[in-house]
């Protein structure tokens, strides 16, 4: 399974990515959703609330229970691109996810 999404890099330019999915979780620390994926030097980070986390995860799962093609997208959101283990800060985001 692959994602694809719009990226912000560390110098706020925003990149198109298509990485191996591998998985997603919430950092309650740092208030964040992190998109693990085959990158082995970066992260994928989405600041967000813990209960837009909750709707998210809800549209990942009905996302890859659905028929489709071997691709989920995130849209109508930033997602940055940070180093392993680097939080970056911003507005709370309502990403949507969907199978393409």
């Amino acid at each position: 399974m692959y994602i694809a999404m719009h990226c912000l890099n560390a110098n706020n330019i925003l990149q198109d990515e298509i990485c191996k999915f591998y998985g997603v979780h919430y950092d309650f620390m740092y208030k964040s959703c992190v998109i693990s994926t085959d990158h082995q030097h970066h992260d994928f980070v989405i600041p967000m609330a813990e209960e837009d986390y909750k709707d998210f995860y809800q549209q990942f799962i009905s996302a890859l229970a659905s028929d489709g093609g071997q691709i989920i997208e995130i849209t109508k959101g930033n997602v940055f691109r940070c180093r392993k283990n680097e939080i970056r800060h911003g507005e709370n985001q309502k990403c949507e996810v969907r199978r393409i």
